[in-house]
């Protein structure tokens, strides 16, 4: 869907602005499609898997040979690191030395700006399967799943686990299908509150999915991976990054003024927004978001708009609460 989008509604050569990247999907497909790209995402783990996926390694050869240079290192920090200083809540997810292992590789990446090995690391934080850190845990969500793996019954998943090997072997599968990247696209990112932060030069489009509406909680979904960012309050960044009801609205207000400044007139505003609904206008939230950017704030047209199921099985919480459904909201840029 992000691939047709970019497709349709931009030119090679032209720039898409996603001021929400999330896990950088948008992104990826505009720079294979050569598109040059800005992103932006308040959240310390979007903005990191974005970079990491703009600014990969040329190879999976130069990614394990910046892991066995940095090994050295590693192993230096790692007779500083105490696995037991780490909040009670973390230490239960790991053995303590691959706790201890991974706190001093996530040291010596973030000091050596090595992102696209970071988000790997982080990646495979946590879940049950081999190929990851933790004791058995969800992977979407950490936490720990014992009823459905008791330690008596699997004590083998709860043993040592090397973070180096299973590094290694994340860069690899991450290099199995690797477009043909253009890398001479301009990608920049940056993290930012979206209703205040636009780009200084204009933009050919902007495309991007906004935390709407709380349906998830991005900060609180990834908390595990938000503390080796250093970021331990993640209810005071959840507020921020995952608004709800009148705040969604105010922000989606600011940035739908921000973004006007930035985009080309008779371009396009590609909102992909869920079925969630505001309460405070009693209306369903593309209607919301379409009747503020037309009739608040100004200078849009409402072009079209396409709504899609989404399968519980595509979602992140099947069969319970979150969007059911997603609405494509293309607004023109009128010129005014």
């Amino acid at each position: 869907m992000a691939g047709a989008i970019v497709s349709h509604f931009t030119k090679r050569g032209g720039v898409v602005y996603d001021p929400f990247s999330g896990s950088g999907t948008i992104a990826v497909e505009a720079w294979s499609l050569q598109r040059h790209v800005i992103t932006n995402d308040l959240s310390p783990y979007a903005s990191l898997l974005t970079r990491a996926k703009l600014f990969p390694y040329r190879s999976a050869l130069d990614a394990l040979r910046d892991i066995d240079r940095n090994a050295a290192r590693v192993a230096a920090v790692e007779e500083q690191v105490d696995p037991t200083a780490a909040p009670l809540w973390v230490q239960e997810f790991f053995h303590p030395r691959t706790l201890k292992e991974a706190m001093a590789w996530v040291t010596v990446l973030k000091a050596r700006r090595h992102w696209f090995l970071l988000a790997c690391l982080l990646g495979i934080l946590h879940h049950q399967r081999p190929g990851f850190l933790s004791y058995p845990s969800s992977h979407t969500v950490p936490y720990r799943r014992l009823r459905k793996f008791p330690p008596l019954e699997f004590p083998e998943l709860y043993g040592y686990r090397s973070v180096r090997d299973r590094l290694e072997a994340k860069v690899a599968r991450a290099f199995k299908r690797v477009p043909p990247f253009d890398f001479s696209v301009q990608r920049r990112c940056f993290s930012r509150d979206a209703g205040e932060f636009v780009p200084t030069e204009a933009v050919d489009a902007v495309i991007t999915s906004p935390p709407y509406m709380r349906q998830l909680d991005y900060a609180r979904d990834n908390r595990l991976r938000l503390w080796f960012l250093g970021k331990d309050n993640w209810r005071a960044l959840d507020k921020r990054i995952s608004p709800r009801g009148d705040a969604f609205i105010c922000l989606m207000r600011r940035a739908l003024s921000r973004w006007r400044s930035v985009l080309k007139p008779g371009r396009y505003c590609i909102l992909v927004i869920g079925d969630a609904s505001s309460r405070a206008n009693r209306t369903d939230l593309p209607e919301t978001v379409s009747r503020v950017a037309i009739e608040e704030v100004g200078g849009y047209s409402l072009e079209c708009q396409y709504t899609n199921s989404i399968p519980s099985e595509r979602r992140v919480r099947r069969g319970i609460t979150g969007s059911t459904a997603d609405t494509i909201l293309v607004l023109k840029h009128s010129g005014s």
